[in-house]
């Protein structure tokens, strides 16, 4: 049975209807409920609604607005349709495009033309990453760039990650993290006392190949501190001007 099967219809907002109907049928055949919608102000009014997608497939270009914008708007909306996964299906493919989609939280980043069987494999694998149950194992997960030998489920003191079911806790307490946030953290985790540029934590985390401005790394460490908090055991810290790690305490 297809994962698509049991889940919440995916929404696509794109102004074209050729590319929206060719992504539709797509979805379809693959088991997906599409819902689709033009605009900004649409796709706002649905979201304010009972029922939160499983997943978002945006374009930058709107006739009403930026998908950059949207997306802003969409990751300040409180519960699950907050944390809703994204991913930009653009014409807009400049490297600094694509850092200012991943700083706002978006999941993937797909560049107009694409082909429609690649952007249902990033599906699959995007949405496999944001189950809370999901079992699977994407075709970027960090674990490739860092070694199959690493354990899935890792333990530090009271914190345990569990990149198996994208599962944080920290004495028995869950925390509400992004799959992106709950890759990085395990990738710094499975890589303690390592300082790691933020070139290369785009690389082996997002995938991303790019030696310009890095703020998406720095917005993510930043909300992995806020959201872990103080422990004494470990920490994420800064090496300035090279870059973070993941410092475990002998003592902790």
């Amino acid at each position: 049975m297809s994962i698509g099967t049991k889940l919440n219809p995916i929404v696509v907002v794109d102004d074209e209807p050729h590319i929206t109907e060719v992504i539709r049928l797509y979805l379809e055949h693959a088991n997906y409920e599409a819902v689709i919608i033009h605009n900004c102000e649409e796709t706002m009014s649905y979201l304010s609604g009972s029922l939160s997608p499983s997943l978002l497939i945006l374009d930058v270009m709107l006739p009403d607005g930026s998908g950059f914008e949207l997306i802003s708007r969409i990751r300040s909306m409180e519960g699950p349709t907050g944390q809703v996964p994204i991913i930009f299906l653009t014409a807009k493919g400049e490297p600094m495009d694509k850092l200012r989609g991943f700083n706002l939280g978006v999941d993937d980043y797909i560049v107009k033309p694409f082909d429609p069987n690649e952007l249902i494999a990033r599906i699959k694998a995007v949405l496999r990453r944001a189950s809370n149950a999901g079992g699977g194992r994407s075709s970027d997960d960090p674990r490739e760039a860092s070694g199959s030998s690493k354990p899935r489920v890792l333990d530090i003191g009271e914190l345990s990650i569990d990149l198996q079911r994208y599962k944080v806790t920290i004495e028995g307490q869950r925390i509400d993290l992004t799959p992106k946030e709950i890759e990085l953290l395990y990738f710094l985790a499975t890589n303690p006392n390592r300082v790691y540029t933020r070139e290369d934590l785009l690389l082996h985390v997002w995938k991303f190949d790019f030696s310009g401005g890095t703020r998406t790394v720095d917005a993510h460490v930043k909300n992995l501190r806020k959201k872990l908090g103080l422990h004494r055991g470990w920490s994420i810290e800064t090496l300035w001007g090279v870059g973070y790690s993941f410092e475990v305490k002998a003592h902790g």
